[in-house]
């Protein structure tokens, strides 16, 4: 998983690239952690994310949780993994975006 972001005074947008796999979830979890402090605004686009597992769904789920009142949007999300999100109750949650 490949992570991009740009940060414009208390909005943080994030790009990711691959898999949100069990196994990049540490490292997902370690880079939020670390660039979330001030943000009001959280932007994931997830427009070259191929699969969400489980456990990267939890860690959507508890970073939303973290930020409180603070917005999280997900955007560019393919139709298969927005129908799942769907499914599952995420997109009363978090604010998802199918890709355009």
């Amino acid at each position: 998983m490949d992570i991009n972001c740009s940060r414009q005074g208390d909005v943080l947008n994030v790009s990711f690239s691959g898999d949100m796999c069990a196994e990049c979830v540490p490292a997902t979890e370690a880079f939020l952690k670390e660039n979330l402090g001030g943000v009001t605004k959280l932007t994931l686009d997830f427009g070259n994310v191929r699969k969400l597992t489980n456990e990267g769904l939890m860690l959507l789920l508890s970073t939303r949780k973290k930020l409180g009142a603070a917005g999280m949007k997900i955007i560019n999300v393919g139709e298969e993994l927005y129908d799942s999100l769907e499914k599952q109750g995420v997109t009363t949650l978090i604010d998802v975006e199918k890709a355009g």
